[in-house]
């Protein structure tokens, strides 16, 4: 479609120059780097903002981040002194910070002393490469505001072209490329597209993407060394939209409805927009940047690389920051660890490990001390794609990193083809017959008027119900899940339909031998999934589960509950060593986390009540007011009384207010990851920043589980952390902004206003209570068999030597705690003057509070 290959024009512009002196290829693989990796909304799971700096110690790396982002590296250092003060970070976690900062004693005098000095520049970002660069230099010379002229245009293309399914038109035709679109629009209108009515940017769209970058980077550079940071600088003027194309290039299926583009199209376009409005603001003697005086004063990307600067003092607050937060809990488990077995359940629980989870256990389990309950991945276990009843297409359910082979359907009851039969809701409800076109018109318009104002005045006073026509979605009960395999012929896409017995029972295993749960079944299991419904939301996805690639894990509590309760699959078990009581009933369920509402599946096929079931429910409700009790103290307008039962009203409430930005705080405050019997964090208020995830060391002499779990929660739990971490520490650069001016753009990501770059990270208002400090992770096992996991660990080790996330080793005997460096098992040197708080019970210590709590020790195991 190219009208010229321009090729030996190029060779032209540059005097000559041979081109493999500059190759493009490699230059952008290597700019890629440097761009974020967020997914599209729909998709959007937590990951490490800093993925690019990763194989660097975590400190040296965010120094280098900071100098590439002109990012904040830390918290302001006033911070720091006023959280000392108010007592949150410990002297003893002073002298510890300072010690690994500085090992000669004179020197780690001074540097203590230098923490309590005043200083109002210290926590400024430094010189880097997006804000002081070799571009920005030039702009400033020749006057010109190319960012301004250009991204408007070059957002809105690219939006339009990747749109999926907000705009009314699109511009991208069936296999189009990203270039042949925009030289279809440039060249097949009887008006050039704008501003491409400029001869030699027009010239640029009629050439392939590789000459037309050539050929720009000559007028507007001048000089091939200077090339690729150029064209780094230029896309950190926009890293939202560079990055989201670059994602989308290298995984096509990110998007329902396919586009084809790549980044260096993306380029290449910017490029020629640059050269048009160069041209049309400055002429044809526009100086090049290499021409700029004073060029050689300004940083290469390769002195950023070499030299990143630690700012040593935040640095040392930050760690005495993170040591006092980790002392918390580590100073409360060695008495939590003998505490007295639990009574025989009646009922168990498998829930999520996610960190909401936390509190929803500890108030289920002190209502009731006979519940037992366990934490897992949220996909437990079971990894497929997953095509709902109404869903027009099929969706992993499972984390990121894995591909699932098999294909799970949901289809109607009776259905015996594996065909979707759509159920047919009962409009009959809502009185509408229409006989004519002027009713129709009449009930139009009534209707219309009569929505309108229900809206407005669910704006104001917003109710605690989902709309009324939710009742017309709830199929659950009509529904089943297509399991079991009838065919080893894979489809087309070499994906499987279902499981067969022996893939159940393996499933099965692994997730029971993961958690310990493999004897003395209750008579009841629930498998409780989690998810999150709210109307003002566009991360919603965030809110959802991330090991189930950020949708709801219904589908998979449903998917185990059907082969746990299947009898071929309960024999298979029982072979393996697993028996599982005839008596024993597995129920899925849906803990909605923003309503903490509780949601009960397939009770349609249970032949009886399962034993306990009444109980159970009523605890489980009782226990979600509680929960919604707890979460109430963070919000402004929430009740701060004494009723559990208002703050169930507020939680509903604000989930379905339209103008509410905070439905929930999702992960705020996440630290902990414990991984271990649930005897360690029993008897803790862990204030809902724990993920759990149980395990039984015993079980486990070579760290095979561990391994397993390992796989699984340093990429999921450490991602969620440090978006958070960094998130909170610079919202402007890590993070989104605030909400409030944010539009949803083409289904891909929010922008402020309609001409702005995709946000990436979190918004204020998910990360504006958090405390940003790295992940630590505690593992009831010995460092031998910790070690006998990390070494089968591979790239995943780079999180633990690099510091990215903290590993502590609790041992199952002793209760004696290491920590792991990169040098080995360090002794952890924890105060014992300072007492560990109690309390009889939780509602005991959280009402009042609008900060977070240190770990408390629970005396009583019920109320």
């Amino acid at each position: 479609m190219y009208r010229a290959s321009y090729d030996a024009e190029s060779v032209a512009i540059t005097g000559g120059t041979p081109a493999h002196r500059f190759s493009l290829d490699s230059a952008i693989d290597h700019i890629a780097h440097w761009l974020p990796t967020q997914q599209p909304i729909k998709d959007f799971v937590h990951h490490n903002t800093l993925h690019a700096v990763q194989d660097r110690p975590f400190h040296e790396g965010v120094a280098l981040a900071a100098k590439i982002f002109g990012a904040h590296s830390y918290l302001p250092l006033a911070d720091y002194q006023a959280r000392h003060r108010a007592g949150r970070i410990g002297t003893f976690a002073i002298d510890w910070a300072v010690a690994r900062a500085e090992s000669d004693p004179v020197k780690r005098d001074a540097l203590r002393r230098s923490l309590f000095e005043p200083d109002q520049t210290v926590h400024y970002p430094p010189v880097s490469l997006a804000n002081h660069g070799i571009r920005e230099r030039w702009l400033t010379h020749i006057g010109v505001n190319l960012n301004a002229l250009v991204q408007p245009i070059l957002f809105r293309l690219t939006a339009n072209f990747l749109d999926q399914g907000i705009s009314r038109w699109t511009v991208a035709q069936a296999g189009e490329s990203f270039w042949d679109c925009v030289w279809r629009l440039v060249e097949g209108g009887f008006i050039p597209l704008y501003p491409f009515q400029e001869p030699e940017a027009r010239a640029a769209i009629n050439q392939t993407p590789d000459a037309a970058i050539r050929a720009c980077l000559a007028r507007i550079v001048g000089d091939e060394s200077l090339y690729e940071q150029y064209l780094l600088e230029m896309l950190l003027a926009h890293p939202g939209w560079a990055g989201m194309v670059r994602v989308i290039e290298t995984a096509p299926d990110a998007l329902l409805a396919r586009r084809r583009i790549t980044l260096k199209e993306f380029i290449a376009l910017e490029l020629a927009l640059e050269l048009a409005f160069l041209r049309g603001k400055r002429g044809a003697d526009c100086i090049p940047v290499a021409a700029t005086p004073r060029l050689d004063q300004v940083d290469r990307l390769a002195d950023a690389l070499a030299r990143p600067v630690v700012p040593l003092r935040l640095k040392v607050w930050h760690e005495a920051m993170e040591f006092s937060l980790y002392a918390e809990l580590l100073r409360a488990l060695p008495a939590t660890g003998g505490a007295a077995k639990t009574p025989t359940a009646t009922a168990q629980a498998l829930f999520c490990l996610d960190d909401r989870e936390c509190s929803l256990r500890r108030h289920l389990e002190e209502l009731d001390p006979r519940i037992a309950t366990y934490g897992a991945a949220g996909f437990f276990g079971i990894d497929f794609l997953y095509k709902g009843i109404d869903d027009a297409y099929p969706v992993a359910q499972c984390p990121v990193v894995v591909t699932p082979r098999h294909l799970v359907v949901e289809s109607a009851v009776g259905s015996t083809d594996g065909k979707k039969k759509p159920i047919q809701p009962d409009f009959s409800k809502l009185h509408l017959k229409s006989n004519s076109a002027l009713r129709g018109w009449i009930f139009t318009q009534a209707l219309g008027l009569g929505y309108a104002a229900r809206l407005a005045f669910e704006v104001f006073r917003p109710g605690s119900k989902l709309p009324k026509i939710k009742h017309l979605g709830e199929i659950d009960a009509h529904t089943e899940l297509h399991l079991l395999r009838e065919s080893d012929e894979p489809d087309e896409q070499g994906r499987f339909l279902g499981f067969s017995y022996g893939e159940m029972a393996d499933k099965l295993e692994g997730i029971l031998r993961t958690i310990g749960l493999t004897h003395d079944f209750a008579p009841l299991v629930v498998v409780v999934a989690h998810g999150s419904s709210s109307v003002n939301n566009p991360h919603f996805a965030a809110y959802d589960c991330g090991a189930c690639a950020g949708k709801p894990g219904a589908p998979n509590a449903r998917a185990f509950a059907q082969m746990a309760n299947d009898g071929i699959v309960r024999g298979l078990l029982r072979e393996r060593g697993i028996d599982i009581p005839d008596a024993t009933r597995f129920v899925a369920a849906l803990h909605n986390t923003s309503r903490d509402e509780i949601q009960y599946f397939d009770q349609h096929t249970w032949e009886r009540e399962p034993q306990g079931w009444a109980a159970f429910q009523a605890a489980m409700a009782a226990a979600l007011r509680r929960n919604a009790h707890e979460r109430c103290r963070w919000f402004e307008l929430g009740p701060q009384g004494t009723d559990p039962e208002l703050s169930h009203q507020h939680v509903q409430s604000r989930a379905t207010s339209i103008f509410e930005p905070r439905p929930e705080l999702n992960h705020s405050n996440n630290l902990y990851c414990v991984v271990g019997r649930r005897r360690l964090t029993a008897d803790l208020f862990l204030d809902r920043r724990a993920f759990l995830h149980s395990y039984d060391p015993d079980s486990d002499p070579e760290g095979d589980i561990l391994l397993r779990i390992l796989n699984a929660i340093i990429p999921v739990c450490g991602g969620i952390n440090l978006e958070y971490l960094f998130s909170r520490v610079d919202n402007s650069v890590y993070g989104a902004g605030t909400k409030l001016p944010h539009n949803v753009i083409g289904l891909l990501g929010v922008a402020n206003g309609v001409d702005g770059d995709l946000r990436t990270g979190l918004p204020s208002q998910m990360i504006e209570v958090h405390e940003p400090a790295r992940l630590l992770i505690v593992i009831e096992q010995s460092p031998r068999v910790i070690h006998a996991a990390y070494q089968r660990l591979g790239a995943l080790q780079e999180w633990l030597d690099n510091e990215w996330v903290r590993l502590v080793s609790c041992h199952p005997d002793t209760w004696e705690t290491l920590l792991y460096t990169p040098h080995g098992w360090e002794p952890l040197d924890l105060p014992t003057d300072i007492p560990v708080p109690q309390a009889a019970c939780s509602l005991d210590i959280f009402p009042g509070h609008t900060r977070t709590i240190p770990v408390h020790r629970l005396v009583k195991e019920s109320v």
